[in-house]
């Protein structure tokens, strides 16, 4: 476990969260730790990095959460560093992973040179099919919509 400090209010909503920790530990550190997160290098228990409380998330849940949670956490207080590591996550096996990080290219406009959000409009998950159409600029076709 962390021996950093835990949030004061692990209730919060995880964009306060996500603010809470930038005021703890720094931007850079908290991108930072968000971007391994994502790209799976570090684990939601890593003693390294702030306690995943910071991003709203809990020990112990299935690998992709961790994942999750650190895509989410660069869409509160991005844009990322490393935009390269986003965009590997839309190739994850987790629709959840790639529903999020498309989230984060379209708040933070990353730029999508090998066209894998074009790929992503016709993704087996509804969720990231609907994302995709979002960070693309175009509306949702009907059919999408839930």
């Amino acid at each position: 476990m962390s021996a950093h400090p835990h949030p004061i209010a692990p209730g919060a909503l995880p964009r306060d969260l996500a603010t809470g920790a930038v005021e703890v530990f720094g931007r850079s550190r908290v991108i930072e730790w968000c971007e391994e997160l994502l790209a799976g290098r570090v684990s939601d228990a890593d003693p390294a990095w702030p306690d995943i409380a910071w991003l709203g998330g809990t020990v112990g849940w299935l690998p992709y959460w961790a994942r999750t949670w650190g895509a989410r956490g660069l869409l509160h207080i991005g844009p990322p560093a490393r935009p390269d590591i986003v965009l590997r996550a839309l190739e994850d096996e987790s629709w959840r992973v790639r529903e999020m990080s498309l989230k984060v290219i379209r708040r933070h406009g990353l730029d999508d040179p090998d066209g894998r959000v074009d790929r992503l409009v016709d993704d087996p998950a509804e969720r990231v099919r609907i994302q995709a159409w979002m960070a693309l600029g175009l509306p949702v076709p009907h059919e999408q919509q839930a």
